[in-house]
């Protein structure tokens, strides 16, 4: 519950919609990279994100 102010901030930083913002926190937390094919992800740089 304490990380979900994460999840807003990245979803207002990043203008990204809640379910990407909350992958993209949980990755950033546990230093994991993101495996995607949704461009939106695009706008991150502070987490590697590795699309096919």
């Amino acid at each position: 519950m304490e990380k979900y102010n994460e999840v807003v901030l990245a979803r207002k930083k990043l203008n990204l919609d809640f379910d990407d913002a909350y992958q993209y926190a949980v990755a950033k937390h546990y230093g994991l990279n993101i495996v995607t094919m949704d461009k939106d992800f695009a706008k991150v740089t502070d987490v590697e994100v590795i699309f096919i």
